[in-house]
């Protein structure tokens, strides 16, 4: 018999800086995490004990009993679940460094010291994860954090992953450096990567991000490009995050849509900075008109398109649309 559950209580797991937690969902609209392990840095798990926590919260879910932080989450959805305890759905998350300053990352207030920090070793559990059966085949695992090309271990991890299962790979980078792993990816059809440029004008970037590398991202997604049919193509999003005051002006949206339509991009992300919003409690009006704008121009332009709409009836604000135009 069914229940109201999601794919991270039923077989995912995230990585952040100092735990082991049931899902990141939360913690990016609550600012709250249903922790397994805490005090965490890289240790290997007793499987058997992760598998007896995570029945704990299975079993409070099909009995109806919703934690609190889970209330109202988009995320979650009735149906038949499989009762296999293999991680399919990864998030990791345990690292902030990254070549960026953005102005609304919460790392902004403490850039210098947390880019000092060094990361634990998340390979060894992967690899621990897969010769005890712990580790799906299938599934996904989303790489973020800080900026993924500068971990010391990525190579390593995107070879694992593309070499020893067929998990598919989603990362959110920069684009400051180009990375092989990642072009070797979109030719084998197994990453998407999103680039949150934020701008179309190297001025808005630069205060936006606190560095000069406009020009820089976009010649690296020009090669990641290279020789990628429209299917691998579309494997590349660009993102631009509505800050107001910084990037909401019809100007400044144009010329982002200029630049993802010269560069012929087909996979458009839209969000209303988070911060901002938690703040203001509401949607610009302007934001909304340009948000329509974007929504005419990728169904003229036969593009995908997923965007945050701003809830207001339930406890977590946000909820992921899409535009589907085959692709």
């Amino acid at each position: 018999m069914g229940y109201l559950s999601c794919e991270f209580v039923e077989n995912g797991m995230c990585f952040i800086f100092d735990a082991v937690v049931l899902c990141s969902y939360s913690m990016c609209m609550k600012f709250e995490a249903i922790k397994i392990i805490e005090d965490y840095k890289g240790e290997l798990f007793d499987w058997e004990k992760v598998k007896q926590i995570k029945q704990e919260y299975r079993d409070r879910f099909a009995k109806g009993d919703i934690p609190p932080i889970c209330v109202g989450c988009p995320s979650l959805k009735e149906k038949d679940w499989s009762g296999s305890m293999e991680l399919k759905y990864i998030l990791i998350n345990h690292w902030e460094n990254c070549q960026l300053d953005c102005i609304y990352c919460h790392t902004h207030e403490k850039k210098k010291q947390l880019n000092k920090m060094k990361p634990w070793k998340i390979l060894p559990i992967l690899k621990d994860a897969l010769a005890k059966g712990m580790l799906s085949n299938e599934g996904n695992v989303n790489i973020t954090g800080g900026e993924p090309t500068i971990l010391k271990e990525f190579p390593d991890l995107m070879k694992f992953f593309l070499e020893k299962t067929n998990i598919f790979i989603m990362i959110n980078s920069a684009a400051v450096d180009y990375s092989k792993w990642i072009k070797k990816g979109l030719e084998q059809n197994r990453v998407a990567v999103t680039i949150s440029l934020d701008a179309g004008t190297r001025e808005t970037y630069k205060k936006i991000k606190n560095v000069d590398c406009f020009k820089k991202v976009i010649n690296n997604i020009k090669k990641y490009q290279k020789g990628l049919n429209p299917i691998q193509n579309s494997l590349i999003g660009m993102k631009y995050i509505f800050i107001p005051g910084y990037n909401d002006t019809i100007e400044e949206v144009k010329a982002w849509l200029k630049i993802v339509e010269d560069l012929g991009l087909t996979n458009i992300q839209l969000e209303l900075e988070h911060h901002w919003y938690e703040k203001n409690k509401y949607c610009p009006d302007n934001v909304k008109e340009y948000i329509q704008m974007i929504v005419d121009y990728v169904n003229e332009h036969k593009c995908n398109l997923s965007y945050r709409e701003i809830l207001t009836t339930c406890g977590y604000t946000e909820v992921i649309r899409h535009i589907a135009n085959g692709r």
